[in-house]
């Protein structure tokens, strides 16, 4: 072997020894999965969220938090996703029965609980509309009542899952270490509930305020904040302590490029500034400041949702394909 060629051969590229970042979900068109996700979460949140408040009632402002969930994903999560495909023509390719791919692909999978979703939200958004204010019989009332409940457990299933299969899709990534985790599901779930509630707060100061049902969706944000704040923390734990790459991006999450996001945005406005304005509105009880003060809160999440996914996208660092050499 010639001195030249063998010096080529034994030529390793940075990908080969030092850990590098993802782009392809984060830069360039990547932004619109970027984009796509937050609106995945929060759609589902609120959806999630005025689906349950139906169960014990069906009010006006729970019907319209079920639309705005739904138009959450439909208007905005998958003409983000549809705009981010290559071959658009062939997007259906992708959806079951048409491929076997849902076996192996979490994007195939993705696609089937969307679909199932908007099909099955729309018919309980529907059959609620007429529960509430149709004038229907006894009968007639309570065959639209029993398929309601049948139609609305699918959707919940289904948009349930519509927000968790990219957690899954990434936890899937093994050459990504601090995204190789099972708790990335459930970070995502979490945080978009916690942003449902304060996405419903909104519905409910627009649809006419009720003060009960505000200090409940408060309540319940305070809970899941606090535990979303636990969660992350946990989250950094585990990843500084799985792998050299995961523990670079964990360091570049908390002081390195990326660092403003996290603490700036997502700590300080999507976490902490909604905790603390929301013991402010308890402690001023119900008054026009009071509503002012929520709706900076509503604003504050709705920041920390798009922070998370863009901070846990850019820390997307893919280990080296030579173990042990950075």
């Amino acid at each position: 072997m010639k001195a030249q060629t063998r010096r080529q051969w034994i030529t390793t590229h940075e990908w080969m020894v030092k850990p590098m970042r993802q782009t392809e979900w984060i830069s360039g068109q990547g932004i619109l999965v970027w984009l796509a996700e937050v609106f995945s979460a929060l759609g589902m949140g609120t959806y999630l969220v005025g689906l349950l408040a139906g169960i014990w009632g069906i009010t006006t402002w729970a019907w319209w938090t079920t639309v705005v969930g739904w138009v959450l994903i439909v208007v905005f999560k998958l003409p983000l996703h549809f705009a981010y495909l290559g071959r658009k023509r062939n997007f259906w390719r992708a959806i079951p029965p048409f491929t076997s791919a849902w076996k192996t692909s979490w994007f195939a999978r993705g696609m089937f609980f969307s679909v199932v979703f908007t099909g099955a939200g729309f018919v309980q958004i529907m059959l609620w509309y007429l529960l509430h204010w149709a004038d229907l019989s006894a009968s007639a009332a309570s065959v639209v009542t029993t398929l309601s409940w049948i139609v609305g457990i699918i959707a919940g299933v289904f948009i349930l899952l519509v927000g968790m299969y990219c957690g899954f899709a990434m936890s899937y990534c093994k050459g990504v270490q601090f995204w190789n985790t099972g708790l990335l599901p459930v970070v995502f779930v979490l945080m978009g509930l916690a942003d449902g509630f304060a996405w419903t707060l909104g519905v409910n100061l627009v649809t006419g305020s009720d003060e009960s049902v505000t200090s409940t969706l408060e309540w319940c944000s305070r809970v899941l904040l606090v535990i979303n704040a636990l969660l992350i923390l946990g989250y950094l734990v585990q990843a500084y302590r799985k792998h050299h790459a995961a523990e670079v991006a964990a360091m570049d999450l908390i002081k390195g490029s990326t660092a403003w996001v996290f603490w700036v945005l997502l700590v300080g406005l999507g976490i902490a500034a909604p905790l603390i304005l929301s013991f402010v509105t308890l402690a001023m009880g119900s008054s026009s400041s009071s509503q002012a003060i929520l709706i900076v809160a509503i604003v504050c999440h709705t920041i920390g949702a798009f922070a998370l996914k863009y901070s846990v996208l850019k820390v997307g660092i893919y280990r080296s394909v030579i173990p042990g050499v950075a």
